[in-house]
């Protein structure tokens, strides 16, 4: 067997923002429950390695995940070519616990010729965050569908994300046994990978049903960032939005130090799909981070999972004025670098003495913000001072009133 999880599949997600509404039960699935079946750019929906690799039949193939809120697995789904015939099996293994025993169990009745199937664990399991879980399906004729992930990214292999991390491997043949995790064997048994991974980096159309216990107020099944030349395009959607006051779009140069770029109204509530964008113009070459962080009516927050953009050129050092200027609460300034150097950005006076620190550290190439805080200050005119390693020195005026 051949086939594991394509690496376009990280742990990149690993920071998603998860979602539910109001007191209805809301579920969720892997992989997106509206897209296309397989056959589609590297997208089959039947293939059995039978006999070109192995004597043995049959076959268990699965989808290695975590979950990040507290819930449970109803049910488990898989797509269905017209040549996977037989009893199929389903399973919920946790391999920290047993790689002997799955945690629940079903077989599959009622099934249509082909397309997904989907049934119902007679007693929910139970999923908790932090801990790896692989769902698997087990087809005595060892036929699967899969997507070959070393080609074009086939629309019908459409992950949704929350509120799930999903495991990749690294496509190589590595260590790490990858997602799409998979066995040969004569009956239902733990998909362990026996004969390494690596191969096509492919997916398996094997997934589950989800229920958060405590569902949170935004759906939120997209978040990108697209660069154009010196912008950035951020777009993202909400399946549903309950008690939503919106999203503070936030930026950052090394994924630790993060600084707001604008809000965006949500919806307050909504059960429809909404579409929203910002576009973060004329930054300076450099690698971008971003995340929302969605704000309730009532102060709550949550932050979705972080995506990156880079801005391709040479630049240089650029120290601009700051905004808005005067003021008499806070102001904010940019400085641009072309590579990552020492910089220090202070506070001078008139008299040429440094009354207030703003920066004194290492920081990367590409376009960053400094909050400027008046509330220490004196009501006159002072300049902002910018010094890097290479010797350059800029400076802005500014007016506190």
């Amino acid at each position: 067997m051949k086939r594991i999880f394509y690496p376009f599949i990280s742990l990149f997600f690993s920071a998603t923002l998860i979602c539910g509404i109001s007191s209805k039960a809301q579920t969720f699935t892997i992989l997106n429950p509206v897209s296309a079946p397989p056959g589609g750019p590297g997208g089959q929906a039947n293939t059995n390695d039978f006999p070109a690799f192995t004597a043995i039949q049959g076959i268990e193939t699965g989808i290695r995940f975590k979950v990040t809120q507290l819930g449970t697995i109803n049910a488990i789904r898989f797509y269905k070519g017209t040549l996977n015939t037989g009893t199929h099996i389903g399973n919920i293994w946790d391999p920290a616990f047993s790689t002997v025993t799955p945690r629940a169990t079903v077989t599959f009745t009622g099934e249509t010729a082909s397309g997904w199937q989907q049934m119902s664990f007679g007693t929910p399991f139970t999923a908790v965050p932090g801990v790896v879980y692989v769902a698997s399906v087990f087809s005595p004729t060892g036929t699967y569908a899969f997507e070959d992930g070393s080609g074009a990214i086939n629309p019908s292999f459409d992950i949704t994300n929350p509120p799930f991390i999903i495991l990749a491997g690294d496509g190589a043949g590595g260590t790490d046994i990858g997602n799409g995790t998979w066995l040969y064997t004569a009956s239902s048994a733990y998909p362990t990978n026996p004969f390494g991974s690596g191969y096509s980096s492919t997916n398996y159309f094997v997934d589950v049903v989800f229920a958060p216990t405590f569902p949170l107020p935004v759906v939120l099944s997209e978040f990108r960032a697209t660069p154009s030349n010196s912008d950035v395009l951020l777009s993202w959607k909400t399946q549903s939005e309950f008690n939503s006051r919106g999203f503070e779009i936030q930026r950052s140069n090394n994924s630790a130090d993060w600084y707001p770029v604008n809000f965006v109204n949500g919806a307050g509530e909504s059960t429809t799909t909404r579409n929203y964008s910002y576009t973060d113009k004329g930054l300076a070459p450099g690698l971008y981070y971003y995340r929302l962080r969605q704000t309730d009516y009532d102060g709550k927050n949550t932050f979705s999972s972080i995506v990156t953009a880079i801005i391709g050129g040479k630049g240089t050092v650029s120290l601009f004025p700051n905004y808005p200027n005067p003021f008499s609460a806070t102001s904010t300034i940019r400085y641009d670098l072309p590579r990552t150097q020492k910089v220090r950005l202070s506070l001078v006076d008139m008299m040429g003495r440094e009354v207030k620190v703003l920066a004194d550290n290492m920081s990367e190439a590409g376009s960053h913000l400094v909050t400027i805080d008046a509330a220490t200050l004196q009501r006159q005119l002072y300049l902002v001072r910018l010094q890097t390693d290479d010797g350059t020195v800029l400076t802005q005026r500014i007016l506190v009133e």
